[in-house]
């Protein structure tokens, strides 16, 4: 009789946890921080293009593909029981050049109320994530998966040296832009193409203004 109360018990637990998700217990949104939105820009609009001229002379002009605003869904619970659902905001855009390359970045509300949100950036086959307060970096892929990483030793010889700081100004093509992030990597063991990024500068509210690829070649954003 004993297992068999035992055995009532756990049916309507189990039903409750095979309906997953939609039972938590309570939902919880994160937003986009509204001075954190200056970041975004309007270059992956539709349509509206942007130009990039690299140092042979070749110009690279970028056309918006598409930009997106939505919410990414993820759930907390304890014992197998969903407790809260969560939301966190985000906005993507991308936009590629005549010349096939690619540039996106994503802009993520924080899961904390005492962090910051978190910036993603994209070119030739790199990614960087990093927190827009503190700089650090979250995240670095390229196209090892499974290589070292570091942001606290430079002088490493055995991983990857990547890092994110943060320009008062910095002048392009005699253009000067306030406000830039300068994603940069080093790369001691050789996992890094000649023709992907080690130095990249977004600028607020501008967006890609700098890159500079492991091969040397340096583009550079032009005024209209």
């Amino acid at each position: 009789m004993r297992y068999i109360l035992k055995l009532l018990w756990l049916v309507p637990l189990i039903a409750f946890v095979a309906c997953g998700d939609d039972f938590a217990l309570s939902t919880k949104y994160y937003y986009v921080r509204p001075e954190n939105k200056a970041w975004l820009v309007t270059d992956s609009i539709v349509g509206v293009p942007y130009s990039m001229v690299d140092n042979n002379g070749i110009t690279y002009n970028f056309t918006g593909l598409c930009t997106s605003h939505g919410f990414s869904e993820g759930t907390s619970g304890f014992l197998f029981i969903p407790t809260q659902k969560s939301y966190r905001e985000n906005y993507y855009s991308t936009s590629i050049s005549n010349y096939g390359t690619s540039f996106s970045m994503y802009l993520y509300a924080s899961y904390s109320h005492y962090d910051t949100d978190d910036m993603h950036i994209y070119l030739t086959g790199i990614s960087m994530h990093c927190s827009l307060a503190s700089h650090e970096v979250t995240y670095f892929g390229c196209d090892d998966n499974n290589v070292e990483w570091t942001q606290t030793d430079e002088s490493t010889t055995n991983k990857v040296f990547v890092n994110v700081d943060k320009l008062n100004s910095l002048t392009v093509q005699n253009q000067t832009y306030n406000e830039v992030l300068h994603f940069y990597l080093k790369d001691p063991i050789g996992v890094i193409k000649l023709n992907q990024f080690t130095d990249l500068y977004y600028a607020k509210g501008v967006g890609l203004i700098k890159y500079t690829l492991k091969s040397g070649i340096v583009f550079e954003r032009l005024t209209h």
